[in-house]
């Protein structure tokens, strides 16, 4: 993804010009878009955006006012589900409203031909999702393929300095996005666009006018892909951030460095003023910490304290917009508040810690070369302890003290200090996500094998299968170790050492397997319970960079035992299958003695990430992988 990135100063503003693509009136449909029935540079599309428009300016008051239009048509049954369309914003304070919102939807009907039909306006739902963000929702009636939908509606946001980004790409296929800015009188502000190489923008500033036009056409749909962080990574789209304003008191400079974001966030009250607050009820901390051995136990104790004794909301913010007194002694609070909370007991512990602004994995990747604050999503706290750094989320229960959270595992995070604030590159080169299978089975006369399993995972393993474990036990179990195995059956099953972070999670169960029979002979499938059933990388094309998080290593040793009815007919070679660049590997190797025969797979993975260019190399070696896992012993009966 090429970023291309510029900054312009407005001193005076008109009203909307420029060039921009002309659109049809709102409700008038065009022949081409009756009869269009595929998209031709997105054939596989279920339906396709014909175009999504916005003028984005201001009125009187200087809030910031976006008319948005949209037009999209279904062109395929299971595209019919995008016609429940969802409109959120932000409603905290009223700090923004949706108002004018008019949708019309047109078909072809047998017998009354062309048949346009206007939405209700009873059938429009207004909803609060949580105390900052509401929803507009509404389905377009009589919905089928063929369907064209049409809407409009206008955003006021009290603030102009809420303009943010536009995405020009979404899931489904666009022919035309047009995004058209007229920017507020003496305002400064810095743009980025993020977009390939191949695909081109038309970009028309107009100094004169203080306007700005953005649009970009044909643009495929962005689909999920197996192992994608993020899909906003690879959405285009341009960023926005003010730079500065000029008005009756002189001129007001914003962040135009990252040494001058962290003397803004160091001095904002939501944030680093709440870092040196003084918290009621803190001596249970000062209890606590006052057994511990070393600045690393300190550590953990505050750490611990704070993940387990005071809940999240599952509200995402970098401030304390509430403070942080309220929330540590109600116990709850969202992430921004919980994590400075963490940060202001660290640091009345002595202990040398930082705020660290995040963007999650599934947030996106920054932009390192221009500070805009709203590509971060989080901030935890960065702990330098004796030269080695830890990163705590007070948000995450399950992730211990001396472990990187997994959703910040390669991404870049920015430190924020006095003096040497700094952006830091987040890995965990010391941790995989680690799998060992231990499997004894007894094969009976008729092909049936009986045995007992321990499975354990270790590190980002452990985590990831504790996250899914809580969240649901029983589906835990069935999409686990069931489903993927429909010849399996399981039971005495048993999880170990849920609470212990320093311990492996361990699994045991008894297993009850029947081989697969053709004629006389039995195929024995050794690959159990690795988690490599499938192969995810199927597609001819890969839109986006694999990104694992982090590295993996799986270790199987199975041991079986033959009845005197069956012998050996084809057993694999011993082998070890490595990529091109050495950094995937899987070996097999297989001892046959007597009666007894023993398996041993190990599959390990020692890079974290790879280019959308490697993709064919990756492809490649998981084939060549999963033809190695799915070759069974043969089994002969005498």
């Amino acid at each position: 993804m090429k970023i291309s990135m510029l900054i312009f100063f407005f001193l005076y503003v008109s009203a909307f010009c420029g060039a921009q693509t002309k659109i049809p009136e709102y409700a008038n449909f065009e022949k081409d878009e009756i009869e269009l029935k595929v998209c031709h540079f997105d054939k596989d599309a279920d339906a396709v955006i014909i175009f999504d428009k916005a003028n984005a300016g201001y009125n009187d008051e200087h809030n910031l006012v976006t008319e948005r239009r949209i037009r999209f048509k279904i062109l395929r049954e299971k595209g019919i589900e995008k016609a429940n369309i969802q409109i959120r914003y932000y409603s905290y304070e009223n700090f923004e409203t949706i108002r004018g919102l008019q949708a019309s939807i047109f078909n072809i009907d047998d017998e009354k031909g062309q048949v346009l039909t206007t939405l209700d306006k009873k059938l429009v739902y207004d909803k609060k999702l949580n105390k900052y963000y509401s929803e507009l929702s509404f389905t377009m009636p009589k919905v089928k393929v063929g369907s064209i939908i049409d809407y409009k509606y206008e955003s006021v946001m009290k603030n102009y300095g809420a303009l943010r980004e536009w995405y020009f790409q979404q899931e489904i296929p666009v022919m035309l996005s047009s995004y058209h800015l007229s920017i507020i009188p003496n305002a400064e502000f810095a743009w980025s666009v993020y977009k390939r190489t191949s695909i081109p923008i038309d970009i028309k500033p107009d100094p004169k006018g203080g306007t700005i036009l953005f649009e970009m056409k044909n643009l495929p749909g962005l689909r999920n892909e197996a192992y994608m962080a993020s899909a906003r990574d690879y959405l285009q789209r341009v960023n926005f951030q003010f730079s500065g304003f000029t008005n009756y008191y002189g001129k007001q400079n914003y962040s135009t460095t990252w040494k001058e974001l962290s003397k803004e966030l160091l001095e904002d009250k939501d944030f680093g003023s709440q870092i040196t607050k003084n918290l009621s009820n803190s001596d249970i901390i000062k209890s606590l910490c006052a057994k511990a051995s070393s600045p690393y136990e300190k550590m953990r104790i505050i750490h611990d304290y704070v993940r387990f004794n005071i809940n999240w909301n599952n509200i995402y913010s970098k401030y304390a917009t509430e403070g942080i007194k309220e929330p540590w002694e109600k116990k709850t609070g969202n992430s921004g508040e919980i994590n400075l909370i963490l940060i202001n007991l660290l640091k009345s512990e002595g202990l040398d810690v930082f705020p660290l602004l995040v963007s999650e994995r599934e947030n996106g990747k920054i932009d390192s070369t221009y500070p805009f604050v709203d590509q971060f999503n989080k901030v935890a706290a960065y702990v330098n302890i004796n030269g080695k750094g830890y990163i705590l989320d007070g948000t995450d229960k399950q992730t211990p003290s001396y472990m990187v959270p997994f959703e910040f595992l390669n991404t870049i995070a920015f430190m924020v200090a006095k003096k040497n604030s700094t952006l830091i590159t987040i890995i965990d080169p010391d941790r995989k996500k680690k799998n060992t299978i231990v499997l004894k089975g007894d094969i009976d006369v008729s092909g049936t094998m009986k045995g007992e399993v321990w499975v354990n995972n270790y590190d980002y393993s452990r985590l990831e299968k504790k996250v899914k474990y809580f969240k649901n036990k029983q589906k835990y179990k069935d999409e686990e170790f069931l489903k993927p195995y429909a010849a399996v059956k399981i039971d005495s099953f048993q999880i170990n050492d849920l609470e212990s972070d320093s311990l492996p999670l361990k699994h045991t169960f008894k297993l009850n397997y029947t081989l697969d029979k053709s004629g006389d002979y039995y195929l024995l499938n050794y690959n159990l319970f690795t988690g490599f059933e499938k192969n995810p990388f199927l597609a001819e094309q890969r839109f986006s960079n694999i990104d694992f998080g982090c590295k993996y290593l799986c270790i199987l040793d199975g041991n079986f035992n033959l009845p005197q009815n069956l012998v050996s007919e084809s057993i694999p070679k011993n082998m070890k299958l490595v990529s091109p660049d050495n950094s995937m590997s899987v070996s097999r190797q297989i001892e046959l003695n007597s009666n007894s025969l023993r398996i041993m797979l190990k599959i390990e993975f020692n890079k974290t990430e790879y280019l959308a260019d490697e993709y064919d190399m990756v492809q490649e070696f998981y084939k060549k992988m999963m033809d190695v896992l799915s070759e069974p012993v043969v089994l002969k009966t005498k």
